[in-house]
């Protein structure tokens, strides 16, 4: 099964070095700079893990992209659990996956999930409160099977080690580089602040990158999403005033202020007197039996996967699309080659807008099933169907659909990434439960503290894009001892939600 995309109707491959890595024993290839389950993907791997307790399959695309991925947690040269979704492939690699005995095709552990109504959540510690001897055995045991917890070698250990950063002062800090908040860095370093930008990913760009849509930039253009986030995170890496970091990750907001960065090279502790949040969102997940099943992915995986690794998820689909993003996505599965099974959108008919259904899927005869809910996807080591039912009927024993298919894109909406915000909840001054429009602009918080694009809410590129602009400019106005005033952005400066959807930062 080749799952590599070859000629991409919209965007040019940006990785063109393969390289050779070893899998369980295997030569693998994939390119320098994709994640390394994504190598695993294109090569046909679709279990990449087991789940702790159950030993239930996990594969590709369940949560990427969420504040913890353990679908993909895999051993990288000795090193375990490390998310194979965020770890770039460099060639040379020794990889193979945990939690599995003998193997992760095949799991003997994999039993346990056939008397799981046997096994009720949680441990009962009481159980052994008379035994320290049993309780320290039990302990031992639940290790074992679980498939976490092991001692790294000590060459991995002093490996893993990293050197202190010290700490360094900027008179701002932006957390994430999306559109959001690369137009946040811009904007306040045109204003005379020195910025410090933190981004997870490899690259600036956050989802835009995989946006192959025309989205309307600050100068009124209309360009593929991809190429508006190309060119944003040049401007920022050129700009003489803004220091990016990418492959970072911001892992707190602490008391003085104190904003520890994990960085390539070492911890880094920053201390800036201004912050912008852009930490963008992520996909909601759509709970429903077989869910966490191999082959069912959420929307903004597999978006990236197709437009930025140029791999396909699978080779037929079904996307479900409880939000107009869905209808965009399921387009280009169908420009690249994916055969759609269906879409379905558990949404009634009148609530669906009309013309959301595209017409090349329209023209290529894909089934669009509005009102059908999601009953189960049926498999054991991957997806093989996908059972869906329109409302009322089955539940007396009505007909239901089953169709056939590797692959079940979700896309049922997106929640911002708000974690270093509620981190200050405990200290009382941050207040996150205030309805929101889009159309409001970022949100300041006391202390010189901006939320702008996806964390503040929104889901339009366009409007994320004008959010981080304003929130730049406003920090930049800034001064020590005030607080940042909530002006809304000028009439019209907020856009329509693209047919896309999703956000992009």
């Amino acid at each position: 099964m080749n799952l590599r995309i070859t000629t991409h109707p919209s965007a040019s491959p940006g990785r063109t070095r393969r390289v050779a890595f070893t899998f369980e024993g295997r030569t693998l290839h994939g390119y320098e700079g994709e994640p390394v389950a994504t190598a695993l993907h294109a090569a046909g791997v679709r279990v990449l893990s087991r789940s702790f307790k159950y030993h239930r399959p996990r594969g590709i695309g369940l949560t990427c992209g969420t504040p913890s991925c353990p679908g993909c947690q895999l051993t990288i040269d000795g090193q375990y659990g490390v998310p194979g979704c965020a770890t770039p492939l460099r060639g040379g690699e020794s990889v193979r996956r945990e939690r599995a005995w003998p193997g992760a095709d095949w799991d003997l552990l994999g039993a346990i999930d056939r008397f799981s109504a046997l096994v009720p959540a949680g441990f009962q510690f009481r159980l052994f409160r008379g035994s320290p001897r049993l309780a320290h055995l039990a302990e031992r045991l639940m290790g074992v099977i679980a498939g976490g917890g092991r001692t790294a070698a000590p060459e991995v250990a002093a490996r893993a080690l990293r050197p202190g950063l010290g700490e360094r002062r900027t008179p701002l800090a932006v957390v994430g580089g999306g559109v959001a908040g690369l137009a946040g860095a811009l904007a306040a370093a045109e204003g005379g602040l020195e910025v410090i930008l933190v981004d997870q990913g490899d690259e600036p760009g956050g989802a835009l990158r995989a946006e192959t849509r025309h989205v309307r930039g600050l100068d009124g253009v209309e360009v593929p999403g991809h190429r508006l986030a190309d060119g944003l995170a040049a401007r920022a890496r050129a700009h003489a005033s803004i220091t990016v970091l990418t492959a970072s990750t911001a892992l707190g907001w602490y008391e003085g202020g104190v904003l520890p960065v994990d960085t390539p090279d070492g911890l880094l502790a920053l201390r800036p007197d201004r912050l912008l949040v852009a930490t963008g969102d992520y996909d909601v997940p759509m709970p429903f039996p077989g869910s966490d099943l191999p082959g069912v992915m959420l929307a903004g995986p597999v978006q990236r996967l197709v437009n930025v690794d140029h791999v396909r998820p699978g080779e037929r689909a079904v996307v479900v699309a409880a939000e107009p993003y869905g209808y965009g996505l399921a387009e280009q599965l169908h420009a690249v080659g994916v055969a759609l099974a269906a879409v379905v959108d558990p949404r009634p008919r009148g609530e669906i807008p009309a013309g959301a259904f595209p017409e090349a899927l329209a023209a290529a005869r894909v089934p669009h099933l509005p009102g059908h809910a999601v009953r189960e996807a049926v498999g054991r080591r991957g997806v093989r169907r996908l059972v869906v039912a329109p409302p009322g009927p089955h539940d007396a024993g009505g007909p239901v659909m089953r169709l056939a298919c590797d692959t079940v894109v979700v896309a049922a909406g997106r929640r911002p990434a708000e974690e270093l915000l509620l981190q200050r909840l405990y200290h009382g001054d941050v207040t996150l439960d205030v309805p929101r429009d889009e159309a409001d602009g970022p949100y300041c918080l006391p202390g010189g503290v901006a939320v702008a694009g996806g964390a503040a809410g929104t889901t339009d590129p366009a409007t994320a894009l004008a959010h981080g602009a304003e929130a730049g400019r406003r920090l930049s106005r800034w001064k020590q001892g005030s607080d940042l005033p909530p002006t809304p952005l000028s009439p019209g400066a907020a856009g329509r939600p693209s047919p896309s959807g999703g956000t992009s930062d």
